[in-house]
């Protein structure tokens, strides 16, 4: 268990790499950070394109290329998963720190487990709600170029560095208050941002008329939402 968590490098060397692709600027070699837990085909496949990776737990994404580049990779069915099971916009909020979010979607279109709508409106709610930019990918060999490629662009075309940054920066004060109201069954992400943006704390959206209520959640999700704040502890 204790060499699964230990950070270590992977490096292939320099035979067969191409210069140009490989080098930043004074023998430095284009680097990439891999989740210890990510596919390990796609670490072997950034390696042979010339990257060197390091592979670590991390606690936020599953590749980084820069010190605001984060990418988080999901094939179709781990995207429908993460609907299902509500991993998806926990993930996002964890990628806030930094400021170029990514997700890679990666395979065949199929969606078999949600609703279409359901897929779409998550992926609206990624781009809209925590501005975490879409790329699409065939397969794992797409994924592992797209990688590098954007992992040239941001440390030779920008000259950014790779750097880990605190999680903990995710948990703001806000945030706290978000989670608490979505941990209500009729409230998620989306009507968690709007009743906090229109009530400003949480005081005033638990003791929010029903009408105002209305005006965000609907009658249907007021009303329960409403019925749990002000129930009673039954007696035993």
């Amino acid at each position: 268990m204790q060499a699964r968590i230990a950070e270590f490098s992977r490096d292939k060397g320099n035979a067969g790499a191409k210069t140009e692709d490989n080098v930043k600027g004074k023998g430095e070699r284009i680097e990439v950070f891999a989740d210890i837990r990510e596919n390990p085909m796609i670490a072997d496949m950034l390696l042979d394109l010339g990257a060197a990776v390091t592979e670590r737990q991390m606690g936020v994404g599953d590749f980084l290329v820069s010190d605001r580049l984060v990418i988080e990779r999901k094939t179709v069915s781990d995207f429908e998963s993460s609907i299902i099971d509500g991993r998806l916009f926990d993930q996002a909020m964890r990628m806030e720190p930094y400021e170029i979010p990514i997700l890679i979607l990666e395979g065949e279109k199929r969606i078999e487990r949600v609703h279409e709508n359901a897929f779409r409106g998550a992926l609206v709610a990624l781009v809209v709600d925590f501005g975490i930019q879409v790329l699409y990918a065939d397969n794992a060999e797409e994924t592992a170029r797209l990688i590098y490629a954007l992992a040239k662009r941001e440390q030779i075309g920008e000259r950014r560095p790779i750097r880990l940054l605190d999680k903990r920066k995710a948990h703001t004060l806000e945030h706290q208050q978000l989670r608490v109201l979505e941990s209500f069954p009729t409230i998620g992400p989306v009507m968690a941002k709007k009743l906090l943006e229109r009530f400003k704390i949480l005081g005033a959206v638990f003791g929010a008329d029903i009408k105002d209520l209305e005006k965000i959640l609907g009658k249907a999700k007021a009303s329960k939402f409403t019925s749990l704040v002000n129930a009673k502890r039954s007696e035993e």
